[in-house]
């Protein structure tokens, strides 16, 4: 019974967490009590346990061999996500002998549990397998059956003060504090990158492929006897991966690179054009290399009346070759040439899967195979650890040397090559899901020896490649510009970041933070242009879950040719430099604000766009990434950094931005307003609608009766005004006569018998209403778009003598009951809900849906609601009803909708009444296989392809109109919460088609419709040089007229292009009409072409070319070329005689005679059509 270690912990599933957001513990195992007639030793093993997936992650630990009376007092430090379902596992082994071993008994608790001081375990018969047998894994089991007298005494506390010493070490492994002081030390990490990557396989890849491709068709056909003749396995993608790996698993996600066949004379290799990035890479890792093929294998279908449209043939990758890079302390310089040699076979690998045989049939083994790389090392600053961790120690209870309590920074003297990671050879590298044992009070790994030098040691925050520090020129600019401080709450100015130096996040100051208010400024400098610069211009700035804000026009002055230019607000009277857009995140405006935001600027991004002011052409792009933005315990910090412009790909400039983040002290009120618990409790009384009686004057309370009441009080007043009339005709013809009447007490009687009346007619109504009231509940929810919204309703049957069964109901269709016991099990794991499990409660999941409770018995009934609507609030109400339905309880819904965080922003321009297709890279997750997408169009097809790109196919509206769009990306197969959200902006404009030949000129005239007022427009092309419009300047617009408007097309070069014409109104600045060109050049025909070999020469070299006029008249021709940087023209104007033959002088650069070129030479007309056309072709 005592040989459980060879059970598959990992058979029912694999477990993944994330290291962030792990909770650090320490466990305390003090005597075993009961085993007093046992005469051996015993030993104790530790498992963690999932309850949901029902399995065990992390690893396993072993105590040493332990005497009688069978005294502890062993401390154990470990970090892991812990959620309702985590278990903790403990067995306790008799020793026998060398080799004879009998299980003692077991006991298991939750993580969670709270009274785990100096408690008193209970130890059950059997052994651990008794857990995978269990539906509900605890110890209140009846099936258990309890070991009497016999027990462990343990205690488990969750203590912040040792996340300084379980920050190297992995999560879910069991660790002796001891050990720890001796090894958390820190290496500086590096960043890696890979260049010129080629795999080489030492023989030709050709029979290589085909022996390969032979063997799957063989296979396939084994499969499937279908298969026709003429189907064939074909390789789609050869593809790199690389990722680094700590001697247990990987610490981060796999880089990708696609490689090529480039044919050798004896040799044939893969190589690849991109460059693979390993950034905070720790010395003492590894890269694991894969070599993988992607396969298209056919199938077959013996049902022929199939529609055409089905593929049929399936997508297969395959793992070919890997291999192994140990790194150490001291790599080689950058530029250094490396070659690391790649395998195959049924061996062990890092990733345990199938490698393709490294012998290849006739061909015999290639055991040559090599990835061979460029190495560029970016390396950073060793990293210090301050003095805190002196106290660190302290504060645990843990005992430790003194000289073992001394700061970090006095033992980096010492060597610590001692702490070097063993080396991993791909016959002996580790499984990634193998459960580690520990042996004797030390981890023990069964493929990496009794060394324990597996840290993670990966930087929470690195710098960007992107980012750039500004020079010294350039600050000293900015900073004499005037740009006004950024303070903070106390008027003092925040500290300014020094980004070349690297520094370690730390949640725990973020946690600790009282100024849970955070205010991000985004506040621009300057900027700086490669070529064309833009005078006037405005940016969009994309940040967190806000709408997107625009800032004023800003105009860019320049100083230096050599300096960025300033930017100025636009007709600003003050001349104060500079424009700030500050975002206020307050966590008393949104639920769960502060985990949410702090995950955000640790892995999200703001998008800056930028606009042309006068045009209102898109320029370009800036993504800035958000890691400096943490104020680690700081009243505010700001950091000055240089951004690329990006268009298309191409560096068009630089942006000049300070970025801050400022801290207040948010309201506690609001913040308690939003943590609201996903239990609805009906059975708390405090939170339904009292009634309440108290003597009140009817009228008081009632709108109605008091109306009432009011037109009988003016009717009295007007029979009053008449008899007091009357009264004073009566008296003037005799004096004795007197009208006698009770006003008061006529007044009163009628008031009494009206409200009597009233009071019958409405009792029966405020009855039923107050009855309503006592039994409602409300309840309120945050939700998010796309965001599945896990709540429970509790509720308790009121009868205390009969069971009775009761029906429960609800008008919303985005409402759903979780029928399923294991998904409930999911959901409850996810949103952490601890609340007991009712399986097989409910009959089905339609409505209403019935369910029996015996007298006096509670549920918890789970519900999903998958937020889809656009509007901030809205309610829905569910009723529970008994057998003769009558309501029992009432409850009101209230959700409040919360904006979407987007992570990613894209842009296109398609052509009106159309459907824009386009396909996007998704993003890096730990399962690709898994990643799923949705729209929040309706509208809209959208999907992930067979390569694993997301497509979409969207209706595109009528010119000048905008369509959003949102792509949730998902990653779990019931798509609960999105893992990234794209916004998609298409913009619609009008389709001109025009053709030409390069060198000559295209007219093509258009039609530009006035609007409801007069207004000032003018036209702007997104390439002049290309595209030109005639009018040129401004011109006036009037309302329902028709202005022609003509483009001339003047092309440089070959192909099919897209050109984009804007119509602005320059007063109000919005675009008034769009045209997409789209255009179509061709070659024209050369007359002769000109042989002129390369030569190295300085100066410029002058040459001639002949040219007869045709025609029977004196002409004018006017001389182009389509590379003007190259060749220039000693006269571009020629004015040639009837028949006349002239020469045209050409002057080229040096630069054109020192390399291969082919230059075109124009011989146009005045309406600028080619006449004749020369080629010089040098080399």
């Amino acid at each position: 019974m005592a040989d459980w270690h060879g059970v598959n912990f990992k058979s029912k599933g694999h477990i993944e967490f994330n290291q962030g957001s792990t909770l650090p513990y320490v466990l305390e195992l003090h005597r075993i009590e009961g085993l007093s007639k046992l005469k051996s030793n015993v030993e104790i093993t530790l498992l963690l346990y999932d309850g949901v997936k029902c399995c065990c992650f992390g690893s396993a630990w072993k105590s040493l061999s332990l005497p009688p009376p069978f005294v502890i007092n062993q401390e154990l430090v470990f970090h892991s996500e812990i959620t309702t379902s985590t278990i903790l596992l403990l067995e306790i082994v008799q020793i026998d002998g060398a080799y004879k071993k009998s299980t003692v008994g077991w006991t298991c608790f939750k993580m969670l549990d709270k009274n785990l001081t100096n408690k008193k375990m209970d130890i059950y018969h059997g052994s651990l397998r008794a857990i995978f047998f269990l539906k509900e894994p605890s110890v209140a089991n009846a099936q258990l059956l309890r070991n009497e007298g016999v027990g462990i005494t343990l205690t488990l506390t969750q203590r912040s003060a040792v996340r300084g010493l379980t920050s190297h070490i992995p999560s879910n492994y069991f660790h002796n504090p001891a050990q720890l002081s001796k090894i958390n030390r820190t290496i500086a990490p590096v960043t890696l990158f890979l260049e010129e990557v080629e795999v080489s396989f030492g023989a030709h890849i050709k029979k290589f492929e085909d022996y390969l491709l032979f063997l799957l068709m063989t296979d396939a056909k084994q499969q499937n006897t279908n298969i026709r003749q003429f189907d064939k396995v074909i390789i789609k993608e050869r593809r790199l991966k690389a990722s680094i790996h700590n001697g247990l698993n990987f610490t981060d996600q796999f880089q990708v690179v696609y490689l090529e066949n480039i044919h050798n004379t004896e040799l044939q290799s893969l190589k690849s054009k991109g460059v693979i990035s390993l950034a905070g890479v720790d010395p003492r890792n590894h890269v694991i290399f894969s070599l993988e093929y992607v396969l298209e294998v056919p199938t077959s279908f013996t049902n022929l009346t199939l529609v055409s449209s089905m593929r049929q043939s399936q997508v297969h990758i395959i793992s070919l070759r890997w291999g192994v890079w140990s790194l150490n302390k001291h790599l080689p310089p950058s530029g250094t040439i490396l070659k690391v040699p790649i395998t195959g076979g049924p061996g062990l690998n890092a990733e345990n899967k199938l490698v393709f045989t490294s012998d290849f049939g006739p061909m015999n083994a290639n055991k040559d195979a090599v990835v061979m790389f460029k190495l560029i090392k970016q390396e950073a600053d060793m990293i210090y650890q301050s003095a805190k961790l002196e106290l660190t120690f302290q504060d645990t209870g843990i005992q430790i040397d003194p000289e073992e309590r001394a700061p970090l920074k006095s033992v980096l003297t010492e060597t610590v090559e001692s702490f070097s990671i063993p080396v991993i050879t791909p016959a002996t590298a580790p499984r990634q899901q193998k459960v580690a044992i520990e042996t004797d009070g030390r981890q023990m790994e069964p493929l990496l020896g009794d060394n324990m030098a597996h840290f993670d040691i990966k930087p929470s925050v690195q710098q960007d490649i992107g980012v750039q520090n500004i020079e010294k020129a350039a600050y000293a600019q900015i900073h004499n510009a005037g740009f006004p401080d950024i303070v903070d709450c106390d008027g003092r100015p925040s500290i300014e970041l020094d980004l070349s130096k690297h520094y370690i996040y730390s949640s725990a100051l973020e946690n600790n933070d009282p100024r849970t208010c955070n205010t991000v400024v985004f506040q621009f400098l300057a900027v700086s242009f490669n070529k064309t610069a833009v005078r006037n211009m405005f940016f969009t700035v994309q940040f967190y879950c806000y709408t997107t804000e625009t800032t004023p026009i800003l105009t860019a002055y320049p100083v230096k040719q050599s300096l960025p230019a300033i930017l100025y607000k636009f007709q600003n009277s003050d001349q104060t430099p500079g424009c700030s857009v500050s975002f206020e995140v307050d966590p008393g405006k949104r639920a769960n604000e502060p985990a949410l935001f702090l995950h955000h600027i640790q892995n999200g991004t703001c998008i800056i766009d930028m606009w042309n002011a006068d045009s209102l052409f898109h320029e370009g792009s800036v993504t800035v990434k958000l890691k400096r933005l943490a104020r680690q315990g700081e009243h505010g910090i700001q950091s000055t950094q240089v951004f690329n412009i990006l268009n298309a790909g191409d560096n068009i400039g630089k942006l000049h931005l300070r970025i801050a983040n400022i801290g207040s002290v948010s309201n506690v009120y609001d913040i308690k307003d939003l943590t609201t618990s996903a239990i609805i409790d009906c059975t708390d009384k405090n939170n339904s609608t009292e009634l309440i009686v108290r003597p009140k004057p009817l009228s008081t309370v009632d709108h109605n009766l008091t109306s009432i009441l009011s037109s009988q009080t003016v009717q009295k007043a007007t029979r009053n005004r008449k008899m007091e009339r009357m009264e004073a005709v009566r008296r003037k013809e005799d004096a004795s006569y007197i009208i006698s009447r009770d006003e008061g007490k006529a007044l009163r009687s009628g008031q009494l018998t009206m409200v009597k009346n009233y009071r019958n007619k409405i009792i029966n109504d405020v009855i039923r209403g107050g009855l309503v009231a006592n039994i409602t509940v409300t309840h309120t929810l945050y939700s998010v778009y796309g965001t599945v919204t896990y709540f429970e309703v509790h509720f308790c049957n009121p009868n205390v003598t009969a069971t009775q069964e009761f029906f429960i109901s609800w008008d919303c269709t985005d409402i759903r009951l979780v029928y399923n016991s294991m998904e409930c099990k999911a959901l409850k794991s996810l949103f952490n809900v601890t609340t007991p499990l009712d399986p097989d409660v409910f009959e089905s999941s339609t409505q209403p849906v019935k369910f029996t409770l015996r007298p006096k018995e509670d549920i918890y009934i789970p519900f999903v609601y998958s937020s889809n609507a656009t509007k901030e609030e809205f309610g829905y109400t569910m009723k529970i009803t008994n057998t003769v339905n009558s309501p029992v309880q009432l409850i009101k819904l209230h959700f409040k909708q919360q904006r979407q965080i987007i992570n990613e922003r894209f842009m296109f321009y398609e052509a009106e009444n159309s459907f824009a297709k386009h396909t996007l890279q998704p993003p890096n997750t730990r399962r690709p296989e898994d990643l799923s997408v949705k729209c929040s169009n309706e509208n809209v097809l959208c999907g992930v392809d067979e390569k694993g790109q997301i497509y979409f196919k969207a209706p595109v509206p009528k010119s000048t109109e905008m369509v959003s769009l949102l792509l949730l990306l998902y990653v779990d197969k019931h798509c609960y919460r999105p893992y990234q959200i794209w916004e998609v902006d298409l913009y619609s404009l009008k389709r001109v088609d025009m053709s030409a030949v390069v060198g000559s000129q295209s007219r093509f005239p258009v039609i530009l419709r006035g609007t409801d007022s007069v207004r000032c427009v003018t036209c702007f092309s997104s390439h002049p040089t290309v595209i030109q419009v005639e009018p040129d300047r401004e011109f006036m617009l009037l309302p329902s007229t028709i202005q022609e408007v003509k483009l001339l097309y003047e092309p440089t070069d070959t192909g099919s292009k897209n050109y984009m014409v804007n119509v602005v109104d320059t007063k109000n600045r919005v675009v008034v009409e769009r045209w997409m060109v789209h255009t179509n050049a061709n070659l024209p025909v050369v007359s002769k072409t000109y042989e002129i070999p390369t030569i190295n020469t300085v100066s410029p070299t002058h040459k001639n070319i002949s040219f007869t006029n045709p025609y029977s008249t004196s002409k004018t021709f006017r001389l182009k070329c389509n590379k003007p940087e190259l060749v220039k023209f000693r006269e571009e104007e020629l004015v040639v005689a009837s028949k006349e033959s002239v020469n045209i002088g050409l002057i080229l650069s040096p630069l054109a005679l020192s390399h291969s070129n082919y230059i075109l030479v124009f011989v146009n007309d005045v309406q600028q059509k080619c006449e004749e056309c020369f080629a010089l072709r040098i080399g």
